[in-house]
């Protein structure tokens, strides 16, 4: 089904829904907000200043603009239906027009419905895994978009939401400079992870995505070039999101070993069984989309102090991996493919990163205190401040090894 529609900055609104069988109906925004009121969701307070920190730190002034929200259809089981809808009254009540058109699932290929629509908008907004799919090279031309990485009202109303995109995308960028600026990097985790290099001096080193995420919640990527070291594996292989293809995810019960030597996995090792499986996806993957499968691209892990994610990884790891990276309890390795970001990716848990002798993540906790760069801005955020003192720890994996 296709879902559209459309407001002005008089507060009306009228969506029209598209049946499969062609048939439409209207409904008015009354109507609408009275079936969204029962949910307890459009007009919770958390939730309209999650909808109003997405709105002003990523699009500014929306006066006059037209924007469209993109939303998967919630029947697939990643998107709910109430964080696109807060959005959308918010931008009402801001002056804008909206329009919002629903989707599907993700393709391996540009969907025309969606670029009509982007072609009469003058901003876009994703609640929709198809917005992901072109982060590094847009399937879509028009204006840059913003990506929710909240999936749901729990999440846009909750302090992953809330916390001040402004503040954590200035974060970001010091996280940048000292990551990609650092002489030395040494990667640990519990289970044995040890991977240490250097990232070189340039500034350009790592591809950055072209949408703006939402929240902000990961620094630009590190290459892997110059690394070396041994990566322990555990739980699954999971999609990067930017291309579709099944099996999707691979489960890891037992702790596999990929020995790597800059872009290039030198080697694995573990129980015969996972091996083999552990190849074979690989092979799979990259004979699907042409790619060279034993490829390393680069590596980040999470920032934001308040991402939280109260469903077990095991209901779905590739919505869990695709989701939980911005925790800082989290570091991924893009794999699979020379150009960014690869197809396959590891999720290493609780790492300690450490550059230049100081530990910017220590056991999956964020320090920025320890670096003047990034303490300057929890100076000037003491809501920062104040969500690093008691960060989130539930990533989904509380069964898990």
């Amino acid at each position: 089904m296709l879902e559209w529609s459309w407001g002005n900055n008089t507060g009306r609104c009228h969506r029209i829904l598209f049946g499969l069988g062609g048939t439409m109906m209207m409904k008015s925004q009354t109507e609408l907000n009275s079936s969204l009121d029962a949910t307890g969701y459009v007009f919770d307070a958390p939730l309209r200043l999650g909808a109003k920190n997405l709105i002003k730190g990523c699009l500014g002034d929306v006066f006059g603009k037209t924007i469209l929200i993109v939303a998967e259809d919630p029947q697939l089981g990643w998107y709910d239906a109430a964080a696109p809808a807060s959005v959308e009254a918010v931008l009402m009540e801001m002056g804008a027009t909206v329009k919002m058109l629903m989707v599907g699932a993700p393709k391996n290929h540009a969907i025309d419905a969606v670029q009509i629509a982007i072609n009469s908008a003058d901003e876009v907004i994703f609640f929709a895994r198809i917005g992901d799919q072109g982060r590094f090279k847009s399937q879509y031309h028009g204006p840059c978009s913003v990506m929710s990485y909240a999936i749901n009202a729990s999440m846009l109303a909750s302090g992953y939401g809330r916390l001040d995109h402004g503040a954590m995308t200035a974060l970001k960028e010091e996280i940048d400079e000292i990551t990609l600026g650092a002489q030395h990097i040494c990667i640990t985790c519990p289970l044995g992870t040890h991977v240490e290099g250097s990232p070189g001096h340039s500034m350009a080193n790592g591809d950055e995505v072209i949408v703006s995420r939402y929240p902000m919640g990961i620094p630009k990527p590190v290459l892997a070039d110059g690394f070396t070291g041994v990566v322990k594996l555990a739980h699954y292989l999971t999609p990067a999101g930017s291309k579709v293809y099944q099996p999707d995810f691979l489960e890891l019960p037992e702790i596999v070993t990929a020995r790597i030597d800059g872009t290039r996995i030198a080697g694995i090792t573990g129980p015969a069984d996972l091996v083999a499986a552990f190849k074979k996806h690989y092979e799979q993957v990259a004979a699907k989309f042409e790619l060279e499968p034993f490829h390393i691209d680069s590596w980040h892990a999470g920032i934001h102090p308040l991402m939280e994610y109260d469903m077990q990884a095991s209901a779905n790891p590739s919505r869990w991996a695709q989701t939980v990276f911005t925790n800082p309890r989290v570091l991924h390795f893009h794999t699979c493919g020379t150009g960014p970001p690869g197809e396959i990716c590891w999720m290493v848990i609780d790492p300690t990163i450490t550059i230049d002798g100081i530990a910017l993540w220590e056991n999956g906790r964020l320090q920025p205190h320890r670096f003047a760069r990034t303490m300057d801005v929890l100076r000037t955020s003491p809501e920062l401040a104040n969500a690093f003192a008691a960060p989130i720890d539930e990533i989904g994996l509380k069964d898990a090894i």
